[in-house]
């Protein structure tokens, strides 16, 4: 007797956790730990704002090997070491004596950490799980973000308030442990049903786009594979370089810390509406008509986040920010899976994840210009006119090869 209950919807539930956890902790709740660090290491801004480009580049350098283990390994035992890395990040950190201490675990096992158990790995399982719905179900794993972001930020509000941020760094090392290594050993004991010989089957001169392995020169030099990079490049950019400032800007505007804490969640609970309204819509709707309208979100943040805004006002600006970015997992997913398949999924999203981490200067680049000007408004000014050449680019994006196409051909269609 069939189940009635897809197993695959248990696999996304953990992607959610997992997401939570590190995303909640390693980006979202970053913003937070700013002020204290300024205020004990006498740091400037810029130097702050050099260990969230760390991270990132980090990531972006080791997501390729990471994206290869998740294609060639078993999931939960890559997930679980991915989890252990994190957390004892997250502990070492505890006990540095000095900010370079800080930038060096941002460039080592934090972006280890975040590789194995952050959206690379969640988009990964659910692209494995699903043929159909896929769009709906990388959007719902992408929630997973978003709550963390809800919960993260207020649980470290409170925990550096109460505790100091050296102990709140380790109860978050507790909490990453004890959370993501049993639930993930316990949920990925099954296999995608569609793993069972479906690529295997398919004969050589007409394997299905679907399990099609991608080599990595193939990929390069396909314009599938740069149209996103370029598109999502900015993007991310424009995220960061108001996300990671959110605290310093906050203060700049005479808020107490607790409003940057509840806007850094209303940007999470926008991306969550943005994640499903993305995610829905890329199984039937063109995707660059999607992307369009996440860059005029992102475009419309910016502008209002511009001068000396009053509350209200930073925090439809939040939402908008939020709601634009949820678009970029759901959309990157889809995007890549629909046109590469799932065999290579993680070599190519980790290769992806390798250039996306230009965006990376972002942060930097708002935090150089604050340091130089005084204000955010130039820095956001140019994030804006960055996006232009970005939605231009996309429009060069050309439709997902039809499944059904490659069936009845008995041939794979053409990637490029």
């Amino acid at each position: 007797m069939r189940d009635r209950w897809f197993y695959g919807w248990n696999v996304v539930a953990l992607t959610l956790v997992f997401q939570a956890i590190s995303i909640g902790i390693l980006i979202y709740s970053f913003a937070l730990f700013v002020v204290p660090w300024l205020e004990e290491f006498s740091s400037p801004r810029r130097d702050i704002m050099l260990c969230i480009v760390a991270l990132q580049i980090g990531t972006g350098v080791l997501s390729p090997f990471a994206g290869r283990a998740l294609d060639r390994f078993s999931p939960r035992i890559v997930i679980v070491l991915g989890a252990i890395l994190l957390a004892s990040g997250l502990v070492l950190m505890s006990q540095v004596i000095a900010l370079w201490q800080i930038i060096l675990l941002y460039a080592t096992l934090l972006p280890a950490g975040i590789s194995l158990t952050g959206p690379l790995a969640a988009q990964s399982l659910v692209t494995r799980w699903f043929t159909e719905r896929r769009g709906l179900a990388i959007g719902l794993s992408a929630m997973g973000t978003s709550i963390g972001g809800i919960v993260f930020p207020l649980m470290n509000h409170f925990l550096i308030s109460t505790l100091g941020w050296r102990q709140a760094l380790v109860i978050l090392g507790i909490i990453t442990v004890t959370l993501i290594c049993p639930l993930t050993w316990w949920i990925l004991k099954r296999k995608p049903p569609h793993s069972n010989g479906n690529e295997s089957r398919a004969t050589p001169g007409g394997l299905l786009l679907e399990y099609r392995r991608w080599r990595t020169k193939d990929i390069l030099r396909s314009p599938l594979f740069w149209i996103p990079v370029i598109a999502f490049v900015p993007l991310n950019a424009a995220f960061g370089g108001v996300q990671f400032n959110l605290g310093a800007y906050m203060q700049d505007l005479h808020f107490e810390s607790g409003q940057a804490a509840i806007l850094i969640s209303l940007i999470s609970l926008s991306m969550i509406t943005g994640k499903l309204f993305f995610g829905l819509l890329s199984d039937t709707v063109d995707h660059r008509r999607l992307y369009w309208v996440a860059v005029i979100c992102m475009g419309l943040s910016l502008v209002m986040f511009q001068g000396n805004p009053e509350l209200i006002r930073i925090r439809t600006a939040a939402f908008l920010l939020g709601f634009a970015t949820g678009g970029i997992l759901p959309l990157s997913g889809i995007i890549i899976s629909s046109r590469f398949g799932v065999a290579s999924f993680g070599k190519v999203m980790g290769l992806i994840s390798l250039f996306l981490m230009l965006g990376a200067f972002g942060p930097l680049l708002a935090g150089w210009i604050y340091d130089r000007a005084g204000s955010y408004d130039m820095a956001f000014s140019v994030l804006l006119l960055m996006l232009v050449p970005a939605a231009l680019t996309m429009s060069q994006l050309k439709p997902a090869a039809q499944k059904t196409d490659a069936v009845t051909t008995g041939r794979a269609a053409d990637p490029r």
